[in-house]
């Protein structure tokens, strides 16, 4: 396994701050997010956070963002889509920039009342775009199951990617917590068997509806990681937790050897 870090859990504001913890935490990689109009959406700015990261020997696996909530892929406002493809592009940019595998792409938010397939027909459309302008540039798109009422169910992710994988190297991105919240994870990661980029971790308490560090959650991780032991993933795992309040630099090496002890000892402990 191979371990990162989202730029969610970052514990300070500066890039080349937060390498260097990362690095000296023993952290393989580090997730940044492209928001629009952000540093890495210039040629100035992916150059300086290319050489950040090669200065303290991590690696890039993915591009994340959160704007595609507000800028929904799958949106019927043709300038709020167009944005969201814009904002996608520049992800993919960013990845090329700095040799990511994938980017994250979250390819819908559905809201109460809208058509939903209507909104599926405009995700397919908008994702096959970004797919076919990251195979140009040796980028794959990795769609997140994430809370926003769309593809509820690992077969209807799987439905979604058999879609749009035909516009170039589409998979998914699986995070553990938000399958917690429509199912099962160890069903999906079964279901998503071969068609997984990338993995993010987390936990979530069911009744207070809120993230928190693994394995403090509701989530059955002896299950999970027998079901990524069945399915033979291992590859990368990153964490997708806040920092903490208080000493935030003190996060991310206290993930890290959770993340090691889930993945690598407590594996041998089930």
């Amino acid at each position: 396994m191979r371990y990162g870090l989202n730029q969610a859990g970052f514990p300070t504001d500066e890039f080349a701050e937060t390498c260097p913890i990362l690095a000296a935490a023993g952290y393989d990689g580090v997730e940044p997010n492209v928001e629009r109009d952000g540093p890495l959406t210039t040629d100035d700015g992916r150059r300086e956070a290319a050489e950040v990261v090669a200065a303290h020997g991590l690696t890039v696996p993915a591009i994340s963002t959160i704007s595609h909530w507000e800028y929904p892929l799958s949106s019927d406002d043709d300038e709020l889509r167009e944005i969201g493809l814009e904002i996608g592009r520049d992800m993919i940019d960013a990845a090329a920039a700095l040799d990511a595998e994938d980017v994250l792409i979250v390819p819908a938010v559905i809201e109460d009342g809208a058509s939903y397939d209507a909104d599926y027909e405009r995700a397919v459309d908008s994702v096959r775009r970004l797919t076919d302008y990251a195979a140009d540039r040796d980028v794959g798109v990795a769609i997140e199951n994430v809370q926003n009422n769309f593809l509820p169910s690992p077969d209807e992710f799987a439905a979604f990617l058999d879609d749009v994988e035909d516009a170039g190297p589409v998979g998914a991105y699986f995070d553990v917590a938000n399958a917690l919240r429509s199912g099962l994870p160890s069903r999906w990661l079964h279901a998503l068997e071969g068609r997984i980029a990338k993995i993010h971790v987390k936990d979530w308490h069911t009744d207070a509806h809120r993230v928190t560090y693994p394995p403090q959650g509701d989530i059955n991780w002896a299950r999970v990681l027998d079901a990524f032991d069945a399915i033979g993933y291992d590859d990368w795992i990153t964490a997708e937790v806040p920092a903490y309040p208080s000493f935030p630099e003190r996060m991310p090496p206290d993930i890290l050897d959770t993340m090691r002890f889930l993945f690598e000892d407590g594996g041998d402990r089930r």
